[in-house]
């Protein structure tokens, strides 16, 4: 049955400006930075920034937009989340006329609660990416990944004109949850962090 209520949302934005260090193979292909959210019920989103040239300073500058809606206590929730973030290396060697995916060059996990006790909840680091051997050899500098990070919550007023523009949308539909009082309904199964973004650009 759909719970009928007001629920509180969030934006976030996840930028990928550029990484600087990168040892890379020129045999292979094109780089990219793999990002994975936790939705929570051990589900996830992963998404993938546009591939560009190799070089050992690749600039992306592409951003990620998600507006997300849960239960009253999903930030709270959502700090016991990670993002993982991957830069990852094409491989256009063909193996038995298949193509293998991308070989992991580098890994970082950034807890989502040191983005959400930020000042303004934003997050602008140089985050220094773990070698995919697990070791950093001698004479070797550490890859680096700028990346910028902001959540925003709506005030008040801005949920409240928000959930009036969505019962005008919905108002010709509230029969379907029998729900009679022009709420916004979500079955219980949709309270997990990121299932309900509504919107995901990349640009």
């Amino acid at each position: 049955m759909g719970l009928c209520q007001k629920l509180p949302s969030f934006s976030c934005e996840l930028r990928i400006l550029q990484a600087q260090n990168v040892d890379f193979k020129s045999s292979m292909g094109n780089f990219f930075v793999r990002l994975h959210l936790s939705t929570g019920n051990n589900k996830g989103i992963q998404l993938n920034t546009r591939k560009i040239s190799p070089t050992s300073s690749p600039f992306w500058n592409e951003s990620f937009s998600l507006d997300c809606l849960g239960a009253h206590d999903v930030l709270e929730t959502l700090k016991q989340e990670t993002l993982v973030l991957e830069l990852r290396q094409s491989n256009t060697a063909p193996v038995v006329g298949k193509i293998l995916g991308s070989r992991l060059m580098g890994r970082a996990e950034i807890p989502w609660k040191a983005v959400l006790e930020r000042p303004n909840m934003v997050l602008e680091e140089w985050i220094k990416m773990d070698m995919a051997s697990g070791r950093v050899l001698d004479g070797v500098k550490q890859s680096k990944l700028q990346v910028e990070i902001k959540i925003q919550v709506p005030t008040l007023a801005e949920m409240e004109n928000r959930r009036r523009r969505e019962n005008r949308m919905r108002l010709r539909n509230w029969d379907d949850c029998g729900c009679k009082q022009g709420h916004q309904c979500y079955s219980a199964e949709d309270y997990d962090i990121f299932a309900l973004g509504a919107s995901l650009e990349a640009f």
